[in-house]
């Protein structure tokens, strides 16, 4: 019972925390508590007013119009607000749709959970709710038959929409900022970096992202759990699913549980989110394991770091198609792309193969996550696809720059691998896909740079069996005699 109640609360914490997540990025949940805010300060203001009603009249700093006038000045201000507010969300959004069809379409997103946006929508809302609250009980029959004129609940109004005026002013600053694609580049950066910094720091051992589980752990009848809906994976609770899977197990049992979808990825409702062995570590209806996963309607960076990798390929592909034909921007992606990785440099991607121990049973996890060879090709394969078929000769170049100094940046070869797989592939296709054979000439060059470096690491038989074919390669180009030359370099370092 005890672990059971355990097991719920672990779960009803990750639920807990994806929600508060949720909740900070949703545009409506900042200005519907500065509206609560503001409806308890009326009720304080108004207290105020009718304790002092009658000595207030002739402070300097307190509005001093007749009941008559502060209803005038209420009407306005509620009036006002609610047309600015709504003329100038109606261009936004515009703009924001124009801006999305260049950029990427997840620009809407960073809108609405953007703090900037949804403060002055909630002050402006916050001002209009407390104008009317004020306006109810202006003008009513007080003592005697005085009309009632809450003087401190009017000057608070009045100092709401002045500070609504000065949010106008720096809300359309504000716009036209998010939308510009450095700052949308940037924002894709910061999240990026911030889910990375969430990972643990890498000890110093080398990565294998293709280590699979140890023969004869998966023997026998697995039981499979199922979703319930589709969407995307955005936590996943390994140590709340190592509590429910060896809650029937003796002491000194193992159970093995393939989770093919990590974090980041889509699951159907109907495929499988889990198979365990042996099939009775699992619950028999599986309720309590589902509790393990959290999803939703896209991606999250709770546990995705890749997420904005996947944004900032968006942008850059964006920019390279021919309706957009914007480099820049493409470059711009490419450049907080590699600010990404090289965070990454001192972190450990999540291993497949896990293991966790719960009250003397070993649990053994063999979960689908990125591997470095994984990330890489996210942010580099279609950019380079892409960048081929434009002819866009300068991000081709960037993109080896980038490869340079990532390979120079980490001492994995597993990452030095993948990172070398893209330099040899554009030095493989540049031959046949360039339109100017010297700008190919001019690639296979940086590609052989990349290779002098990783031919004096655990690196060199792989990098001397590809500049042998480089060379082949360059026989017909102009100035192949260069490349000939770079390669028997690299073959004798």
């Amino acid at each position: 019972m005890r672990g059971s109640e355990g097991r719920r609360a672990a779960s009803f914490g990750g639920r807990l925390a994806s929600l508060w997540e949720s909740l900070g990025s949703s545009l409506w949940f900042l200005p519907s508590s500065m509206t609560a805010g503001v409806v308890v300060l009326f009720g304080v203001t108004y207290w105020i007013d009718l304790r002092l009603q009658g000595s207030l009249t002739g402070l300097p700093f307190l509005f001093s119009g007749s009941p008559e006038s502060s209803r005038s000045l209420l009407s306005t201000v509620s009036e006002s607000l609610i047309t600015v507010l709504a003329t100038t969300f109606s261009i936004t959004i515009v703009a924001l749709q124009l801006a999305s069809g260049q950029y990427s379409p997840r620009l809407l997103r960073t809108f609405m959970a953007d703090r900037g946006v949804q403060s002055v929508l909630g002050a402006y809302i916050a001002t209009f709710v407390y104008s009317q609250l004020t306006l109810r009980v202006t003008g009513r029959s007080g003592q005697g038959a005085e009309a009632f004129n809450p003087l401190v609940s009017v000057t608070v109004a009045t100092v709401f929409a002045l500070v609504c005026i000065g949010l106008f002013i720096y809300f359309i600053q504000h716009v036209a900022t998010i939308i510009q694609s450095s700052a949308i580049v940037e924002k894709a950066h910061e999240d990026s970096v911030g889910a990375v910094e969430r990972l643990p720091a890498l000890d110093g051992a080398e990565e294998d992202g293709s280590r699979a589980l140890p023969g004869g752990l998966k023997a026998g009848e697995a039981a499979v759990l199922t979703a319930r809906r589709s969407g995307y994976v955005q936590r996943l609770d390994l140590d709340f699913l190592a509590k429910v899977v060896s809650g029937g197990m003796k002491e000194g049992g193992v159970v093995v549980v393939e989770v093919p979808c990590g974090p980041g990825r889509f699951v159907s409702a109907g495929l499988p989110l889990a198979r365990v062995w042996p099939s009775g570590a699992l619950e028999e209806t599986g309720e309590g394991a589902h509790g393990a996963f959290v999803f939703g309607r896209e991606r999250s960076f709770e546990q995705d770091f890749a997420f904005g990798l996947r944004q900032l390929s968006d942008i850059a592909l964006k920019g390279l198609s021919p309706g957009v034909n914007d480099p820049t921007t493409a470059m711009q992606a490419m450049d907080r792309m590699e600010a990404v990785l090289i965070a990454l440099v001192g972190r450990a991607l999540p291993p497949r193969v896990q293991e966790r121990e719960v009250g003397g049973v070993r649990v053994v996890f063999e979960v689908g996550v990125y591997d470095y060879d994984d990330v890489v090709g996210l942010a580099f394969d279609q950019i380079r696809r892409a960048a081929f078929t434009s002819g866009q000769v300068a991000v081709l170049e960037r993109l080896l720059e980038i490869l340079d100094r990532l390979a120079r940046a980490n001492a994995s070869t597993h990452r030095r691998r993948a990172l070398w797989a893209r330099a040899f592939t554009v030095a493989r296709l540049a031959p046949s896909q360039m339109d100017d054979p010297h700008d190919a000439t001019n690639l296979l060059l940086r590609v052989l740079g990349i290779g002098a470096f990783l031919a004096r690491t655990e690196l060199r038989p792989e990098v001397v069996r590809d500049v042998k074919e480089i060379a082949e390669l360059s026989t017909e180009l102009p100035g192949g005699e260069r490349v000939r030359a770079a390669t028997a370099a690299v073959s004798a370092s």
